[in-house]
């Protein structure tokens, strides 16, 4: 049963109509190789799916943002159509690969090259001539290697400019965020590929749950001049990657990944015409704590990556115990709500409502910055998937649509569909409640 008002606009009802019929938002095989192979991130929906909406609802000049924007699917399609786009993203690793993501080979493969092989003799010099503050990236990663990732940092950092590249965003970009991290494209390039070597000589793996890793007691050890041939090997290799992206078009569309939160965009009001995004799923998914190593290498220590964690919504983190329950989120969140705070299991109250709780504050403050950004008329597609507390089902579609009639939106979900593959099933466990759960991803659409 779909949740939401009846909608009469015309200008409403022909997309969602359109919207039933588009690909699925579930990533193929193909889309787990290539550029989609320089980071293991858990979340993520298909290219053909964001290429879908962007045919239906995107029109010449309009702006595309996507403020969950995660390993930049959103941005990256947008940029091979030729539509301007931006990307908000809280976490500056993976800013970083979806920005690299978006650079147009052939143009500048030669000169990355070169760059590249500039950076890794800077970085033999730094190594020799100076010890690296270690920091605590020192527990992931034996001392040899990490020398020579430490030195191929600071080198992207001393030849690699940090300034903003000049484009259209200094108009819609509010001036609050002149303190915001905007990593130029080649910056983000080369720190994409040193992420990359990290995650090949650390001492830490994955375990059974995708975005959780875990510290491996191994003795063997990679030699720092090993580190500086694995980073120009895996730059050539990205370089060879970026070859094979399909671009639909030879016009350069203007973009940006920043670094920033849905729930306060630095974006000047009604500066968007359509968003196309998927939020956290309410799976209390740490995926801040993923990409742990890279942000310890980036320079911060234990307590920045925790303050992350907190920040990061749908975190499995209790940040604020001091939330309660608003009418605003609508009668089918609240009942949830009751529900898990009634519930007989251990800690239901005190951990598991709170993390609930944080969440769905974090949702309605994100979707008001939506609402504050898109100009009148303007439409928001979000993907989300249903879960469950237990026995408890969440419908989070439903939940989405409630919140955002109750914020002024026309909402209604455009597309639901069935999901075999879950977050829930990593915990076995978990199936003693309710044999044969159904997982939904729907498609939401918001018109404002």
């Amino acid at each position: 049963m779909m949740t939401g008002r009846a909608v009469q606009m015309p200008l409403f009802e022909t997309p969602l109509r359109a919207l039933a019929d588009v690909h699925t938002s579930k990533r193929g095989e193909h889309e787990r190789t290539g550029v989609y192979a320089w980071h293991p991130y858990y979340a993520g929906y298909a290219e053909q799916f964001v290429a879908d909406v962007l045919s239906i609802l995107a029109k010449p000049g309009d702006l595309i943002l996507d403020p969950w924007n995660g390993s930049g699917t959103t941005t990256l399609v947008a940029q091979r159509k030729g539509i301007r786009s931006i990307g908000v993203e809280i976490n500056p690793v993976m800013t970083s690969h979806a920005h690299a993501k978006n650079l147009r080979f052939p143009s500048l493969a030669d000169d990355l090259l070169t760059e590249a092989q500039h950076l890794t003799t800077i970085a033999r010099h730094l190594a020799n001539e100076r010890p690296a503050r270690l920091g605590d990236i020192a527990d992931w990663v034996h001392h040899e290697p990490l020398r020579g990732l430490l030195a191929l940092r600071d080198a992207i950092q001393k030849e690699i400019a940090d300034r903003p590249e000049p484009g259209f965003v200094s108009p819609i970009i509010c001036r609050e965020a002149k303190n915001a991290l905007y990593p130029p494209a080649k910056r983000a390039f080369f720190f994409s590929a040193l992420f990359q070597v990290l995650r090949k000589v650390g001492k830490f793996s994955r375990g059974s749950n995708p975005t959780w890793l875990v510290l491996d007691e191994q003795d063997t050890t990679t030699p720092m001049d090993a580190v500086f041939t694995l980073f120009l090997g895996t730059v050539k290799s990205m370089l060879a990657d970026l070859e094979l992206a399909a671009w639909d078009t030879e016009e350069i569309a203007d973009y940006w990944v920043m670094t920033g939160d849905s729930r306060a965009l630095h974006l000047t009001n009604e500066s968007v015409n359509l968003i196309v995004t998927s939020p956290p799923y309410c799976t209390r998914i740490d995926y801040a704590f993923s990409t742990k190593p890279e942000l310890l290498l980036l320079g911060n220590e234990e307590s920045g990556v925790d303050a992350l964690r907190r920040a990061t919504m749908g975190a499995p983190v209790v940040a604020d115990k001091g939330i309660v329950p608003q009418e605003v989120w609508g009668q089918t969140c609240n009942d949830f709500l009751d529900a898990v705070a009634q519930h007989p299991s251990k800690a239901s109250k005190s951990y598991y409502l709170p993390t609930y709780l944080q969440y769905f504050r974090d949702a309605e403050l994100s979707l008001r910055e939506i609402k504050r950004v898109l100009k009148d008329s303007g439409q928001a597609v979000i993907v989300v998937q249903s879960s469950y507390y237990k026995d408890i089902e969440l419908p989070l579609g439903d939940i989405y649509i409630q919140m955002s009639n109750r914020l002024g939106f026309d909402a209604e979900i455009a597309r639901r569909e069935t999901v075999r593959q879950h977050m829930a099933h990593v915990n076995t466990r978990s199936r003693r409640y309710v044999k044969d759960k159904v997982y939904c991803e729907d498609v939401v659409l918001l018109c404002r």
